[in-house]
């Protein structure tokens, strides 16, 4: 009627002018089983009858009803019954009915279609003005209607699409909605389909419950109310439908404006693969189900053609509890250009500028945000562009979902800039900003920024993604302004990449904040920062992280730094909190002064030389202070002096190194480490070797201990040239228990140790001063060791050695030293020293045992004495065999010394008031050897006594089973000797009484005699002698005065006859050369002058 379809005259089909379709008139098309074809067609259509296209059954076999035309009307009241109806003016407008119209209704607005969806009912093109109520009415007595507009469509009335199919297509000018579009009383299957060669302007609702909202534009798309002013509440400007919402034109925009989002069912999707297209969002929006806007360009694009940027000037974002908003603009390739000589500053990025510099997120229960970025490789080399991705505006969000910001690129592109000062985030919400950026800096501050995430949780990170190439060259976060973090959990850094953040970072009480540089395909990762202060908590992680400024936890405070490699500070470290430093594959290097009041503890794992350094003065006014290292051969260097208030500190480590002269003090209080400060501070130092690079003074502890480091030896200072002149020293001053240990293992002692009392106090029983304690397996001494009072050195079942030219002092007190076996070349000295060996000990010709004051016991199995002993009384003491070499001297200045060994051998010299040899075997005294008891007694006990040295006394006692030897034995006063064996003096030994008497026991008998010189006999033979020349009855008188005077001075064999010659050199004696031979029964006297008188002795003597 009027034309053919779309009112294209083919066929020869003239077309009218003008049709009008009259109240009441009817088009009935309908068929029994399948509804047929109306068209009805002007240039001016006006539709005011009824239209009918049924089938069977109107849904599945309507007809096909189109009612177009240039001017298009419908009236209100039009009834058009079909499954497809479609309208198709040039400019088409869609109004609410009005009573002077005469051109309205169904079947002068829709002639054609029967409103199926094979034939929809169709607006008559010529017809410009549809009647709202009649497309509702359609609608919900059909499927589908088209209306179609060669140039606009604008829909300025509400139509209910109730259960139907609504397109709406125009060219040129677009789709204007400026009412709203619903589904009232659907079943979720409404369509609503819009396709415009032009703009689409939604300026009303759209509600369509779980139905359908399919937009393709090949311009720009916009969801906003009309006029220059957009401001309206979001929640009156409803969206609610599933479908897509497609955008095909270049350079184009996609705009939403304080409007409501729901994305019902599979969600609502805004879709573009161009390459420039613009996102324009402002004011509020509301998000609940599912909404996507997604921009992805095709890969075959080249940078340049993907280069518009998109705006975010939204104010509140606002997802009800479990919705999705997904943000993509992604640019799909990896063509890069160099536009320093280009004016473009856009690369396809996203400017944040919120409203009023302010961008609210308010994310409910189980809702998400997600904002995939990936800008274009466009780069500038030469001159600075604005980065592609930039925050203008504070962030805020709030509510118990998730923001996460997705940026990409690939090798060259750009990333992303904070010029914000504030990011707010609440009420659990997750707040994650991540970037993969490789080619520049993912994130720049630009101003100081505060967060705050209290019960919430805030990432700003450079994270790994799927590309497993080299790792991130530049900086995850690159700032030089000031970060402050008032609560909540924040992590800020990277993953694969370093950071530098060289402001000061503030971490308020309530703020859990991690900062990190971990190590991922590529290595080095690190951490730099400026000052930070921590009131809150602070974890380092990742690779290392290098503190250039000042590090501050204050108290409640928690610092946990536990980076992979190293943790470097330069500045002062002041922890007043508890601080944790963990370095998993890797050391610590602390330059400025550590001041710790709360509890600390460094541990570090150092790999392939590195050495732990700490330069600084560590002042711990705290809990326990523990500086470790648990690798090999690992070192730890201490350049700075330590002050330890109470509590243990322990620096332990396979080496420690001190690098400076430095002191480690108890005591923080003014410096005072007196014994009179109220210190309670112990200090170990657990290691394999402490390098002395300066001397070390260790002060004021109640315990001081240097010990070996696991199953391991000690060794103290570094071996120096025999002088000692570039040894360096260990001194424990005012410590009262000081102790060097090696458990089961060895003791070096290269460097020089000494204890003191710097108070120089007379009274020296106070608490504080007390001596040493070496205890190890062995114990080797290279150097001096200097004590104020005692030195106790044990090596229970090993050996201690003292090198040549050392000195073991206790000034005061008493040196003890304990070992298996001994080997000592150096000086012991002290009030009293005791030298125990429970094997062998050797004192060297260079040695020098020295008891000042006191008694000077050394003691071993089997002993060699070849330096000096001395001390007021000394005892030298061997279970087994003891020798005193010719280089010896056992001195003792006015008491006495005594010598105890089963076997015994003395070479050198012995010099005391008394002295006491015991052996319980033989004892020789050897040739040169010089036994003096200057004032009192010598007393020799022995099995076997060979007397073949120099030995005297003021009294002398000799008291053997046999005695011989070649040398004498020379008392003041009186001589006692008491042979149970035999005395043998053929080689010249002598046993001399000069002024006094000479008792002699041979086998239990008593002789006096002056002094025993050379010669061998029996007890018995000696005796019988003396009585048989006191019975000679033929001698004169003169010769019979000699005899009485006589007395038995020595008797030796002369012959194997049994010959006896008695000596008569007596100080009485008149003629000194006179002497009785006794052989064979016959008693001769010879007188000297040749003359001899003989008599016979009977056996029983009285011949």
């Amino acid at each position: 009627l009027g034309g053919d379809e779309r009112g294209e005259g083919k066929n020869g089909i003239q077309l009218a002018k003008k049709t009008t379709l009259e109240k009441d008139s009817t088009i009935n098309v309908s068929g029994k089983e399948k509804g047929g074809r109306a068209i009805v067609w002007g240039d001016i259509a006006l539709i005011n009858g009824n239209i009918n296209a049924q089938g069977s059954d109107i849904a599945e076999t309507g007809g096909f009803v189109e009612t177009s035309g240039h001017y298009l009307s419908i009236d209100d009241n039009v009834i058009v019954k079909t499954k497809e109806w479609l309208l198709d003016p040039e400019s088409v407008s869609i109004e609410a009915p009005d009573a002077t119209r005469t051109d309205a209704g169904l079947n002068e607005e829709f002639p054609t279609g029967q409103g199926t969806e094979d034939d929809p009912k169709k607006n008559d093109s010529n017809k410009t003005i549809l009647t709202n109520t009649t497309i509702s009415n359609f609608l919900k007595n059909a499927k589908v209607m088209n209306i179609t507009a060669s140039r606009k469509l604008t829909v300025n009335s509400d139509i209910d699409l109730h259960d139907g199919n609504l397109t709406l297509y125009a060219q040129k000018e677009g789709v204007k909605i400026n009412a709203n579009i619903t589904s009232t009383d659907g079943n979720g299957n409404s369509k609503l389909n819009i396709h415009s060669g032009g703009r689409v302007d939604i300026h009303g609702n759209i509600s369509l419950g779980t139905g359908f909202l399919n937009i393709t534009s090949g311009d720009s798309v916009a969801f906003e109310r009309s006029g220059d002013n957009k401001s309206r509440r979001a929640a009156d400007a409803q969206i609610t439908a599933q479908g897509t919402i497609k955008l095909t034109g270049e350079n184009k925009t996609f705009r939403l404006n304080n409007v409501s989002l729901n994305g019902t069912g599979g969600g609502l999707n805004i879709i573009s693969a161009v390459g420039n297209l613009s996102h324009k969002l402002g004011g509020e929006i509301n998000v609940s189900g599912n909404v996507t806007i997604n921009q992805t360009t095709s890969s075959h694009l080249s940078s340049w053609q993907s280069a518009h940027s998109s705006y975010w000037n939204v104010s509140t974002l606002t997802l009800s509890n479990n919705a999705k908003f997904t943000f993509i603009k992604y640019v799909n390739t990896n063509k890069s250009s160099d536009l320093s000589k280009s004016r473009e500053v856009n690369f396809a990025g996203v400017k944040f500028y919120g409203d009023g510099s302010q961008m609210k997120f308010n994310v409910g229960n189980g809702a998400k945000v997600e904002f995939k970025l990936k800008p274009n490789e466009n780069t500038s080399r030469n001159k600075p562009k604005p980065l592609p991705i930039q925050f203008f505006s504070n962030i805020s969000a709030t509510g118990g979902g998730t923001v996460f910001f997705d940026i990409y690129a690939n090798f060259r592109a750009r990333s992303a800039e904070l010029n914000m000062s504030l990011i707010n985030i609440s009420k659990g919400v997750n707040f994650s900003m991540h970037s993969h950026v490789r080619g520049d800096n993912a994130f720049e501050i630009k101003k100081d920024l505060t967060i705050n995430a209290t019960d919430s949780q805030f990432n700003l990170e450079q994270t790994l993604d799927s590309y497993s190439g080299s790792g991130f060259s530049r900086n995850a976060i690159n700032s030089t302004n000031n970060i402050t973090i008032l609560g909540g959990n924040v992590t800020l850094g990277g993953r694969d990449s370093s950071s530098s953040i060289t402001g000061t970072i503030n971490i308020t009480s309530g703020a859990n904040v991690t900062l990190q540089a971990k190590n991922g395909n590529g290595a080095n990762k690190k951490l730099t920062l400026g000052n930070v202060l921590v009131d809150g908590k602070l974890n380092l992680t990742g690779a290392s992280a290098d503190i250039t400024g000042n590090l501050t936890v204050n108290s409640s405070a928690t610092f946990n730094g536990t980076t992979d490699n190293n943790l470097n500070i330069t500045g002062a470290f002041t922890n007043n909190g508890t601080a944790d430093i963990n370095i998993k594959r890797g050391v610590v290097n602390i330059q400025g002064d550590i001041t710790n009041k709360g509890g600390l503890n460094i541990t570090t794992n150092a790999q392939n030389n590195q050495k732990t350094i700490i330069n600084g003065n560590i002042t711990n006014e705290g809990r326990d202070l523990n500086i470790k290292d648990n690798k090999a051969n690992a070192e730890i260097q201490i350049g700075g002096n330590i002050s330890q208030k109470e509590g243990n500190l322990t620096i332990s480590s396979d080496k420690v190194n001190i690098t400076k002269q430095i002191t480690i003090k108890a005591g923080v209080d003014g410096g005072d480490s007196s014994p009179s400060a109220t210190n309670n501070a112990n200090l170990t130092i657990k290691t394999k070797e402490l390098k002395l690079t300066e001397d070390l003074s260790i002060s004021g502890f109640n315990k001081a201990e240097i010990t070996a480091k696991g199953n391991n030896d000690l060794i103290i200072g570094e071996t120096s040239d025999d002088s000692n002149a570039n040894a360096k020293k260990v001194t424990f001053d005012k410590v009262k228990d000081s102790k060097i240990s090696a458990n089961g293992h060895n003791v070096t002692l290269n460097s020089k140790v000494e204890t003191s009392n710097s108070d120089s106090s007379a009274d020296d029983s106070n608490d504080n001063n007390t001596g040493l304690t070496i205890s190890a397996k062995d114990v080797t001494v290279n150097n001096d060791v200097t004590s104020h009072k005692t030195i106790n050195i044990s090596a229970t079942t090993g050996n201690v050695t003292t090198k040549e030219s050392t000195t073991i002092n206790a000034a005061t007190g008493s040196v003890e030293v304990t070992a298996k076996t001994g080997d000592i070349s150096g000086t012991i000295s002290g009030n009293t020293v005791n030298v125990t060996a429970t094997n062998s000990l050797i004192t060297q010709s260079s040695s020098k045992i020295e008891a000042k004051k006191g008694e000077a016991n050394v003691t071993s199995a089997t002993g060699t004495i070849g330096g000096t002993i001395s001390g007021n009384t000394v005892s030298v003491t061997a279970t087994d065999s003891l020798t005193t070499q010719a280089s010896s001297s056992i001195t003792s200045s006015n008491g006495q010394t005594t010598l105890t060994a089963k076997n015994g051998s003395i070479a050198g010299s012995i010099d005391a008031a008394n002295v006491t040899l015991n052996t319980t075997g033989t004892l020789t005294t050897v040739a040169g050897s010089n036994i003096k008891a200057t004032s009192g007694t010598l007393a020799i006990n022995a099995k076997d006594a060979k007397l073949d040295g120099t030995a005297s006394g003021d009294r002398t006692v000799v008291n053997a089973t046999n005695a011989s030897g070649s040398g004498s034995v020379t008392a003041k006063t009186s001589s006692s000797v008491n042979i149970t064996g035999d005395l043998n003096t053929v080689n010249g030994l002598n046993i001399i009484s000069k002024d006094g008497r000479n008792t002699v026991r041979l086998r239990g008998k008593e002789i006096e005699v002056k002094y025993i010189q050379p010669g061998v006999a029996s007890v018995e033979e000696v005796i019988e002698a003396k009585r048989v020349l006191e019975k000679v009855k033929d001698l004169s008188d003169e010769e019979r005065e000699t005899l009485a005077k006589l007395g038995v001075s020595a008797v030796r064999f002369i012959e194997p006859n049994n010959t006896i010659t008695v000596n008569t050199q007596n100080e009485f004696t008149t003629r000194p050369s006179s002497q009785v031979t006794i052989s064979e029964g016959k008693a001769c006297f010879s007188s000297g002058n040749g003359a001899a008188v003989c008599t016979n002795v009977a056996d029983d003597g009285q011949q």
